[in-house]
């Protein structure tokens, strides 16, 4: 009967070990693996005055325009 035990014992050491070797191994994997992430793009924003068009009969408020001077990229 002892020897039963001892061989049980030695049975649920192993699986629990080995079970918590698994969970290692997962989580490293997922920590090598993080997506980069996206850097914001770069933006010039223009203040374009009011005008008057056409010999005085179209009048365009002020307003800003917004250019695009870098797209968004992926980091490294």
């Amino acid at each position: 009967m002892k020897r039963f035990e001892k061989s049980f014992l030695l049975c649920i050491f192993i699986i629990i070990t080995g079970c918590q070797n698994m969970k290692n191994k997962s989580d490293n994997k997922t920590q090598n693996q993080m997506p980069p992430k996206l850097l914001k793009p770069e933006i010039k924003k223009i203040w374009i005055p009011e005008v008057i068009k056409n010999g005085g009969t179209e009048w365009e408020e002020g307003h800003y325009l917004y250019r695009i001077q870098r797209d968004t990229s992926w980091s490294r």
